[in-house]
């Protein structure tokens, strides 16, 4: 993995995206086993990893994958090149070539991943360098378990661009960190470091850069070696306790509402030009 970018610098998700065509383009996903392991690498890493349809559609069958094959017993997500995940995809967004329906899919094919990290069977470990902010920050709060590079940063900046969060995280973010700090975490959209997360109880572990894959697979592979129908009964009580259900069938509402306001179209361009966006309401 290459260094993460100035933690103070706003992240760059504006290089040029590759083609996505062809048979020789990249796969926005490498799978790789790794004895009882099954490595997922998000791999757009031009665009910091921002997602977009085909990436997500690609995770999903992955992630079906792992649940498929009764030799993998822990999945391990993490991201390709300087970050693990800067979000959505501000490029596709901006052009303004998607449908209603069009946004409608995406929104639930993003609900999509974070519900199979969240319920399936086989535990995830994510080991997060860089960003991880909006979508990445879902896709990494979803998981089971959190490795963060002590340079890492997180944060849930939704709000400040005029949209909204996904992934349960209005639900699962409150049960991990308490909703005082769940608050100021989704309405303020501040950035939060490896080790701020650790103290919170969010993150697992915190480790330097170097070191982050290693720390991950060894907690990959000591997951693997727990008795596997055991770990999925004992998950899925976890998440049984409190269904998350209204959050993963709310957010997609509130999401798409906004998708339609000119405030939503403001924040994704002043993103994109990069100065303080003018919402008005409307």
């Amino acid at each position: 993995m290459t260094d993460s970018p100035d933690p103070d610098a706003e992240p760059d998700a504006t290089a040029p995206a590759g083609t996505g065509t062809g048979d020789d383009a990249p796969t926005p996903v490498l799978v790789e086993r790794r004895g009882s392991t099954m490595v997922l690498t998000l791999n757009r890493p031009e665009r910091l990893n921002a997602v977009n349809e085909e990436l997500y559609h690609t995770l999903i069958a992955a992630l079906r994958m792992s649940e498929a094959d009764s030799r993998v017993r822990c999945v391990l997500l993490t991201g390709a090149g300087r970050a693990f995940c800067v979000g959505a995809d501000m490029k596709e967004h901006r052009a303004g070539t998607r449908t209603a329906q069009d946004r409608q899919r995406y929104v639930q094919l993003g609900q999509d991943v974070c519900r199979r990290i969240q319920t399936c069977t086989t535990p995830v470990v994510a080991a997060v360098h860089g960003y991880a902010l909006g979508a990445g920050a879902e896709l990494a709060v979803s998981s089971d378990f959190l490795v963060m590079a002590e340079d890492a940063r997180m944060g849930f900046p939704e709000v400040s661009i005029g949209t909204f969060v996904g992934g349960g995280i209005t639900h699962r973010l409150p049960r991990l960190v308490g909703l005082r700090r769940a608050t100021d975490l989704l309405l303020l959209g501040e950035r939060f470091t490896g080790t701020q997360a650790l103290d919170w109880g969010l993150a697992h572990a915190v480790v330097p850069g170097a070191t982050l894959h290693d720390t991950a697979m060894k907690l990959a592979d000591r997951l693997a070696g727990q008795a596997p129908l055991s770990l999925g009964r004992m998950k899925a009580a976890l998440y049984r306790a409190d269904p998350v259900d209204t959050a993963f069938r709310t957010e997609p509402r509130d999401l798409l509402a906004l998708m339609e306001t000119e405030d939503w179209a403001e924040g994704i361009a002043a993103f994109a030009e990069r100065r303080a966006p003018v919402f008005r309401g409307k």
